[in-house]
């Protein structure tokens, strides 16, 4: 089954219950991206305040982790996609394998920013304000893979005609990624 034939076989109730679920989940999306961007605005503003970023005395943080890291976390998107596409094909095997690679590589994000969010330096704002949107954005990250490894561990409940809880999980997981990649930016980048 092609996976945009999975909705036209939805009654017309089923299809606008999808509807307001995905409208939710882009308002739930948009405000929670608002934070992640007032966090990018503090952390350039205080940048704008200092003669150098980092402070002089501190060493900048290497981008070669993290870049790593970022490169799984992209992965893990269409890895998420993957899954998407197979459930709603009724495929469950093909479900199963790329949500599981992506429920991996969600790991070894997470540990790698913990890795990373251990061993920064302290010096004052700087590392502050690091474990600040390191930190807010692992536990998002944490969250969001906690909800689909239960999506993962429950993947005969879902297929064609019920596949709202594999595209909410991935939904939310590649808000992970845009959100990441916009704190990447900021913080071994810029």
């Amino acid at each position: 089954m092609n996976p945009t034939m999975a909705e036209a076989q939805l009654s017309r109730q089923e299809l606008q219950a999808l509807r307001n679920r995905r409208a939710g989940l882009a308002i739930f999306q948009a405000s929670w991206i608002l934070v992640f961007i007032c966090l990018i605005v503090v952390n350039l503003w205080m940048r704008g305040l200092s003669t150098a970023w980092p402070p002089p005395g501190v060493q900048p943080l290497s981008a070669l982790l993290p870049t790593a890291l970022t490169a799984m976390l992209i992965i893990s998107s269409f890895t998420a996609r993957r899954g998407l596409r197979a459930i709603k094909a009724d495929n469950h095997a093909g479900f199963v394998r790329s949500w599981g690679i992506t429920l991996l590589l969600a790991v070894v994000f997470v540990v790698g920013m913990i890795f990373e969010w251990v061993n920064v330096p302290f010096s004052g704002q700087y590392s502050n304000v690091f474990r600040l949107m390191v930190g807010f954005h692992a536990v998002h990250a944490i969250a969001i893979a906690i909800y689909m490894w239960r999506v993962f561990r429950q993947a005969d409940e879902y297929g064609a005609l019920n596949f709202w809880p594999v595209e909410g999980g991935a939904s939310l997981w590649y808000f992970v990624t845009v959100a990441w990649m916009l704190f990447y930016a900021v913080l071994y980048l810029i």
